[in-house]
């Protein structure tokens, strides 16, 4: 029977962070690292407390998130509803919802095992910042329920319990072996997958347990799959491909495909995962990840805009639960795939919004990035005079952001021929690179602001060679921006959102060498499959060479990449 569960969404966290913090996704968090550094607090100590109400309860049915079930052995129809709404919200990433659902399962039936396995099940290490989990001690409570009560389960129950077991270990008290734990989860999942392969829950949650141990790297930055990747992509379309509603498997499909070179595999899973899930905040973004990869850029402004709305209203559900009522992810990935699309208007609103939200110093590089979003859109749309004329509050202590207020007011000043004001930004630029800060990654899924400063470096070089005809050395430049820029590790937004090889394509059409251009842009297509930049430089070389066979489909590319642009650009970049 259906039943209407409703969703909440994700918590946004502060966590302590290491160098720098790092604003995740969805419940997507502003984190920081654990840090000796004095004076940074560890987040919130109640962080794993989730209290019930003044009614007991620990939270509601909450509205729109589909109707997954998984059957459990409970003589309670209310322990059963909140319990596929736990499984929902952590297949969904929404771990708090899915706690506070486990819990209230328990308080419907306080013998029903699963309840507390789903509780151990939600206390795990998160995907977008496992690297910062700190277990928490009290679990092994919660373990002791489990098993306490894993007598009356089903055979299926009995053996998830004991997969389970092997996520935690008493004996390692201050899990510092988690990694092995989690390893040893993966594969007791692995083996009840032979036991019960017509069971798609456990092929997701062995897909969940195995990309865990390998976040953000499943493929290489050539196109190949990691030596993990393809088998759980094959578990994820057998689970599709018997319930194409299934929300773990339609979640898990883009996280695992949208690195690769055909992104647009998983278009559908975008456009179900906004339609059958439309109260989850994350899923209703994880739809823009697809979106942005597949060219279909407002279709990705939308779905954050939803995804937006979607906290503010199980915050409103959700009284205590929610720590933050706005997600800067969602401006960032809207900002991305505005500034893609050429709306330059919305991607300066959306980028002002994600600044307003984040609080960068010295050694948040990652908040320093967010904070300077709005340069991005103003480079990518050449509003020169813009840049010049910004007075954007930036200490002197934040490098990173001053690395990109140089590259910007380089461009500008080499785009408005003052070559003297350009070579000046760079050699700031190059000077500014050499602070240490910028060796340590943005987090240990991304590359590190030194390899962005090098784009950005090599960019600006070859607009001011190119602006002195030296094109031999501007060439030179573009393919050191090239080979850096290939070497980023896959985020969502671009970790650098200005592709060098669209600057090296307009270049070479520049000083017309039309079939190099092709090949340039055509690999930067094969990289970026739906970006019109490069669609358009694409049909300009294939023009310049009177290839008119190819020509109908290349417009239609760029096209539709710029349905919804202020103004179809001149060319791949201004």
């Amino acid at each position: 029977m259906k039943k209407w569960l409703f969703i909440f969404l994700p918590v946004a966290l502060v966590f302590t962070v290491i160098v720098q913090k790092r604003y995740f996704d969805n419940h997507y968090i502003i984190a920081t690292v654990q840090s000796d550094i004095p004076g940074i607090s560890c987040g919130p100590a109640n962080y794993n407390v989730i209290l019930p109400d003044e009614n007991g309860k620990y939270i509601t049915l909450l509205p729109g998130w589909g109707n997954h079930f998984y059957t459990i052995t409970t003589n309670s129809d209310s322990a059963q509803v909140y319990f596929d709404q736990g499984l929902t919200m952590y297949y969904s990433y929404h771990p708090r919802e899915a706690m506070a659902s486990f819990k209230e399962a328990a308080r419907f039936d306080s013998s029903c095992a699963m309840a507390y396995w789903g509780q151990a099940l939600a206390k795990g290490p998160p995907y977008n910042f496992g690297h910062q989990y700190i277990m928490d001690k009290n679990i092994f409570g919660i373990i002791s329920l489990m098993n306490k009560y894993v007598s009356t389960a089903s055979a299926r129950e009995k053996d998830l319990v004991a997969a389970m077991n092997r996520r935690y270990d008493k004996s390692d008290i201050d899990d510092k072996d988690r990694k092995a734990h989690n390893i040893a989860y993966a594969a007791a999942l692995k083996q009840l997958i032979s036991r019960y392969n017509d069971d798609n829950d456990i092929k997701a949650l062995y897909t969940d347990a195995m990309m865990l141990i390998h976040p953000w790297d499943f493929w290489y930055n050539n196109g190949e799959p990691k030596p993990w990747t393809m088998e759980l992509i094959q578990y994820t379309r057998n689970i599709m491909n018997d319930d194409p509603h299934h929300p773990a498997a339609l979640h898990y499909f883009i996280h695992l495909t949208e690195a690769s070179h055909q992104p647009g595999v998983a278009l559908q899973n975008a456009d179900s995962l906004k339609k059958l899930f439309p109260s989850v905040a994350h899923m209703v973004h994880m739809a823009s990840h697809e979106y942005e990869r597949s060219g279909y850029y407002m279709e990705g402004v939308d779905v954050n805009q939803k995804a937006d709305s979607s906290v503010v209203q199980y915050s409103n559900l959700t009284k205590g639960l929610i720590q933050s009522v706005h997600v800067p992810h969602y401006d960032a990935v809207s900002a991305y795939c505005a500034l893609s699309g050429g709306m330059y208007t919305i991607a300066m609103e959306k980028a002002m919004e994600c600044r307003s939200h984040v609080n960068p110093d010295a050694r948040n590089t990652y908040q320093q990035y967010l904070y300077m979003f709005p340069y991005f859109p103003m480079v990518r749309s050449g509003k020169w005079q813009n840049i010049l004329s910004d007075s954007t509050y930036i200490a002197n202590d934040w490098t990173y952001a001053k690395i990109i207020r140089d590259f910007a007011r380089g461009m500008a000043y080499a785009r408005s021929k003052n070559i003297p004001d350009a070579v000046k930004c760079l050699e700031q630029l190059k000077h500014e690179k050499n602070d240490t800060i910028l060796r340590i990654p943005f987090t240990p899924y991304m590359s590190s602001p030194f390899e962005c400063a090098s784009i950005a470096e090599h960019i600006l070089a070859a607009a001011i060679f190119s602006e002195q005809k030296k094109y031999p050395a501007a060439i030179k430049a573009l393919e050191l921006a090239i080979k850096a820029e290939d070497g980023l590790l896959y985020t969502e937004p671009k970790i650098w959102m200005l592709p060098a090889r669209q600057y090296l394509g307009a270049l070479l059409l520049q000083i017309q060498q039309p079939a190099k251009a092709e090949k340039i842009y055509r690999d930067d297509i094969r990289r970026n499959p739906g970006n019109g930049w490069s669609r358009l430089g694409l049909y300009q070389s294939l023009q310049q060479q009177q290839k008119t066979t190819e020509l109908f489909s290349a417009k239609q590319g760029y096209t539709q990449s710029f349905a919804h642009a202020d103004a179809v650009p001149a060319a791949s970049v201004y």
